[in-house]
């Protein structure tokens, strides 16, 4: 190929590779604002047996003891861990709305809404606007084991309504331990976290565990754990690693457990999966994420969840050296 080939050649693959570059700015309608609900109703009510727990048979954890273990976990200052933490949604509404796709921002803080409480049907608060912190709407009452709440909210020129949810006590968490192990892939060693609880019996429980370490929460996707009671009604659960990582030497972790409704399950089910896609050939179509909000005035879902429950906590503290021998 000649000098004058060879320049033509690539001043054709330069206009292959830039010249067909055109910025295409998108025009998307921005659509009519929406209110997106994010609220949880709970306190320290623990289910506890009325008996001697029996473990199966292999182990019987006296009534005493977990009596124990409620009252040292009813001392958790659940009421004012948000002053510890950079994270804490308990006994409080959060309400924003919607924003244009580019828009680049975050979500606007719905601040002159008027929020109710009701229990069983019945009023029994009007919350008060935390001025604070902009958007968010205090929960002050104390839920009554197995009554129904509801909210009825009326913001944006619009009337929203969220499904009843059942408040249930939660059995509490006996302890948190850490074990030094191996990982998955068996190649390395770590500690890992488990919890000691037991499961309420009768099936349909559905729960929640939310992570801090050293006061930080955990926010991505797969710390969203959630089980149901299947295969595990009524049993009791010794070293049960509901966190899955590996933990870092001298971190504090504290664990909540929540007890939750089906619903609640189900749209963080929905959460997890959605916002643990990484946009891969196998990742599966985005769908809406159903919460448990009716907008009454155009009847039909709106986004985000109400959700109420009785909760419970605990911590433990890694240690700060590892073990002399291997665990492989």
């Amino acid at each position: 190929m000649n000098k004058i080939s060879s320049i033509l050649s690539v001043l054709a693959l330069s206009f292959i590779v830039n010249g067909c570059q055109e910025e295409i700015e998108l025009d998307i309608p921005g659509g009519e604002p929406e209110l997106v609900v994010e609220g949880y109703m709970t306190d320290l009510d623990f289910y506890i047996p009325d008996g001697d727990l029996d473990c199966s048979g292999i182990i019987t954890i006296p009534k005493f003891f977990i009596e124990q273990a409620a009252a040292l976990a009813g001392t958790f200052p659940v009421d004012s861990a948000e002053e510890v933490s950079d994270f804490f949604p308990f006994n409080k509404v959060t309400l924003t709305s919607t924003a244009e796709y580019f828009a680049n921002v975050p979500p606007p803080p719905v601040t002159d809404a008027d929020v109710k409480l009701f229990e069983n049907g019945t009023l029994v608060e009007t919350l008060v606007h935390d001025g604070s912190n902009p958007g968010t709407y205090l929960i002050t009452h104390d839920p009554v084991v197995d009554a129904e709440y509801h909210l009825e909210i009326e913001a944006l020129g619009k009337f929203y309504e969220t499904e009843r949810e059942i408040y249930r006590a939660v059995p509490p968490l006996l302890g948190l331990i850490t074990n030094y192990g191996p990982n998955f892939l068996q190649d390395s060693c770590a500690y890992y976290m488990g919890i000691d609880t037991y499961e309420k019996p009768g099936a349909g429980d559905h729960y929640r565990w939310l992570f801090y370490i050293n006061g930080k929460y955990q926010s991505g996707p797969f710390d969203i754990a959630l089980s149901n009671d299947e295969g595990i009604d009524g049993l009791c659960l010794f070293g049960l690693d509901i966190y899955g990582n590996e933990l870092e030497l001298g971190d504090t972790i504290t664990v909540f457990q929540m007890m939750t409704s089906e619903g609640y399950y189900d749209f963080n089910v929905a959460l997890r999966s959605r916002t643990g896609q990484v946009g891969s050939p196998f990742d599966a179509p985005p769908s809406p994420i159903n919460g448990n909000i009716i907008n009454t005035t155009d009847n039909r879902k709106a986004v985000g969840f109400f959700a109420a429950g009785g909760i419970t906590a605990n911590f433990v503290v890694v240690p700060d050296t590892i073990p002399a021998e291997s665990c492989l």
